[in-house]
């Protein structure tokens, strides 16, 4: 009797673990959410160009369908020519690269096909069109390689000025879409002027060492 009741309760145990298992599973990002890249950062593989952190995942996005825009390549060949066209800067991981593509190729931006052991992986007419879209993002990650004169400490400001740039995107964009009206003109101009002000000037400074 004894025995029978323990191997009840030992089944019961089993029984729960494995539920517990099912409802809470281990999660992985998304290659479009928030989070960062975790590639090979520190030393020569720096994170993100100009001292402002790590890659972000979507905007490796990016970067992993302009590396495709001339050849097609397999994961590896992606990884390599990063690391290659960034003077070594820039290696970002497998465990980023892999899920981006697999992403990528669900959302038909990118098809893949079987070459031996590998899948060798080319733009799509749609991604084609989305690398388009967002060509400036791609330059701007590029143009942080191509000033190797500056400063450590212009690096660094730059890497800051480029994340506020991208958190003014997203403050814009989301607090678009969660106007309480829905359509708000005026809101929208006072925006619009804020934000052509602030372009104007940054010329001014900029025109101060011209």
């Amino acid at each position: 009797m004894l025995s029978y009741c323990i191997k009840i309760y030992l089944d019961t145990i089993k029984k729960r673990k494995r539920k517990t298992n099912l409802h809470f599973p281990h999660r992985h990002h998304h290659p479009e959410e928030g989070g960062h890249e975790h590639g090979h950062h520190g030393g020569r593989h720096g994170g993100r160009p100009g001292g402002g952190g790590r890659v972000r995942r979507g905007e490796a996005k990016y970067v992993i369908l302009d590396a495709l825009k001339d050849n097609s390549r397999h994961g590896y060949e992606i990884i390599k020519a990063l690391e290659e066209r960034s003077g070594g800067r820039y290696a970002p991981s497998p465990g980023m690269v892999y899920p981006t593509l697999q992403f990528l190729e669900e959302a038909g931006m990118v098809c893949s096909e079987a070459s031996g052991d590998r899948k060798v992986f080319s733009l799509t007419e749609a991604g084609r069109a989305d690398l388009i879209t967002h060509r400036e993002e791609v330059e701007a990650f590029w143009s942080l390689f191509v000033r190797p004169t500056l400063s450590a400490e212009s690096q660094t400001e730059l890497g800051f000025l480029r994340e506020e740039m991208q958190f003014l995107q997203r403050t814009l964009w989301s607090g678009l879409r969660d106007l309480p009206s829905g359509d708000n003109p005026d809101a929208i101009r006072r925006i619009r002027q804020t934000v052509e002000k602030c372009r104007n000037d940054v010329r001014a400074i900029f025109a101060e060492k011209s």
